[in-house]
């Protein structure tokens, strides 16, 4: 049996987590797009545009080259997130409940 150090190990779990929740969330987004063409955009017709890369913080870590699908319209904005958004908003609400019990800055 081959012995990994526990640091080792921590960094090749972080890593498998943070690149299944990329795979997911870019899953979601495709779903999203597609429905969105299909049923949910009013107007002129539309239509997949490739990709764009975005760093996105998760509770899991950074996912770095997340794939953003966008439309030739440039119509689409996900419910995943706002358009500026670098973060999920697990930080804020952390630092909303500590200070509600009442650490300080």
């Amino acid at each position: 049996m081959t012995n990994i150090p526990e640091n080792s190990f921590n960094n090749l779990l972080e890593n498998a987590v943070t690149k299944l929740v990329q795979e997911k969330l870019e899953l979601l987004l495709r779903e999203e797009i597609k429905h969105y063409i299909s049923t949910e955009h009013q107007g002129p017709r539309t239509s997949l545009n490739g990709n764009y890369t975005r760093t996105y913080q998760t509770r899991y870590g950074t996912i770095n080259d997340l794939q953003v699908p966008r439309d030739r319209k440039g119509y689409f904005k996900t419910r995943l997130f706002q358009p500026y958004q670098r973060r999920e908003g697990w930080l804020e609400e952390a630092i909303i409940h500590m200070y509600k019990g009442g650490m300080s800055t």
